[in-house]
């Protein structure tokens, strides 16, 4: 009976250990919402901040989009766009973004290769190539908040 007390306690000590290790992400935002020169003036950030959430959670941009508006106390009608790199326990460019949340082609990414000022130039020469390429030929936030 000692052997299989003892047995049962080694077992649940090692599950009791074994906890899985959550991933922190940071991903940056801003909001234009307020700014009469935001679509002119490309320095024009207006709110802005940082949000945190885990990897685990597998939010979608919706959803990092709703929980910025509720820690902040911003109403529904504000416009939230999401920089398109994480930064945290892992620090990447995200390739499955929502492009109603991206604020390019005001915003430039200046942290990745992704959607950056090569992106930018590729959206020159051919708007809706560039869109069919990325963005399955939906426009940006960006480009609809201001009708670019």
């Amino acid at each position: 009976m000692k052997k299989i007390t003892r047995c049962a306690l080694a077992i649940s000590i090692i599950f009791s250990s074994c906890q899985k290790e959550e991933t922190e992400l940071r991903r940056n935002w801003m909001s234009p919402t307020g700014l009469e020169n935001f679509c002119e003036d490309k320095r024009a950030l207006g709110e802005s901040g940082t949000v945190s959430y885990l990897l685990e959670e597998n939010l979608t941009d919706a959803q990092i989009v709703q929980r910025i508006k509720q820690r902040n106390g911003l109403a529904d009608y504000y416009v939230i766009f999401l920089e398109p790199v994480v930064h945290g326990d892992i620090s990447t460019a995200l390739d499955d973004i929502d492009p109603e949340f991206l604020a390019f082609p005001l915003h430039a990414s200046s942290m990745s290769d992704k959607w950056s000022w090569d992106y930018y130039e590729e959206y020159k020469q051919d708007k809706q190539a560039f869109l069919d390429k990325y963005t399955n030929g939906e426009e940006t936030g960006g480009m609809k908040y201001c009708n670019l």
